[in-house]
């Protein structure tokens, strides 16, 4: 349970690309790679990651996005590779959080049925604006009949501000939201914040518990075109 958990995280963490001509703030040019470290703390690095622009194509009037994503430990040993598309319609963008399940292997886990709600963020960004809540429920009914909810509330931009990473110095928006996973007997609650640049994604992210105590944090440690 803690991988689909983990997975779900990567996932809404690092999937929010869209076509260049209708979005700014995520790469878009096919062979981009960009690479983020991870810390439980300031200064403790616990892993890293990867993403791939793989393609972009055409379908339907939306412009799509393949791509692929490898996470590694600390002592950079790859422990997961994951590909999902995301779309851009008109002056938004979509992630199918449904579209996750398309690259995992999850037989293990015998039968199951997702439900969702896209994420969607805008293609333009501004402070004060407010942004759609997004959710999923991932139900399993066998071998062991599990639920897990998962549900994001209170999105909003908070501000323009300076962010610098090992990657360089980029002019951002904050992005701030409440989020809520529920696995069993399991919750857990906490804030995001987050920072985007345009044509490059996020630089930055930050995880408090619901107690507001920072949890953990993971930044852009490169970018290759």
């Amino acid at each position: 349970m803690k991988r689909i958990i983990a997975y779900v995280f990567l996932f809404l963490l690092a999937g929010s690309m869209a076509a260049q001509d209708c979005v700014f703030y995520f790469p878009s040019e096919v062979g981009t790679k960009v690479g983020y470290n991870y810390y439980s703390k300031p200064g403790k690095l616990e892993g890293s990651s990867t993403l791939l622009v793989k393609d972009m194509k055409n379908e339907d009037g939306k412009q799509k996005l393949e791509i692929t994503s490898m996470v590694f430990d600390a002592r950079q040993d790859t422990t997961l590779t994951f590909d999902y598309a995301v779309w851009c319609d008109g002056d938004n963008f979509f992630i199918d959080m449904r579209s996750l399940l398309g690259s995992m292997n999850l037989a293990e886990l015998g039968e199951f049925r997702m439900t969702s709600t896209d994420m969607e963020l805008p293609a333009r960004m501004s402070p004060g604006q407010q942004l759609k809540d997004a959710s999923f429920t991932l139900e399993m009914t066998s071998p062991l009949p599990v639920t897990i909810t998962s549900n994001i509330t209170n999105r909003k931009v908070d501000a323009a501000e300076s962010v610098t990473t090992p990657a360089g110095t980029f002019d951002c928006i904050r992005i701030s939201y409440d989020t809520f996973t529920k696995m069993a007997f399991i919750k857990t609650e906490g804030r995001t914040v987050e920072w985007y640049a345009p044509n490059i994604g996020i630089v930055k992210a930050e995880y408090y518990d619901k107690k507001g105590k920072l949890s953990s944090l993971h930044e852009l440690n490169f970018i290759r075109k």
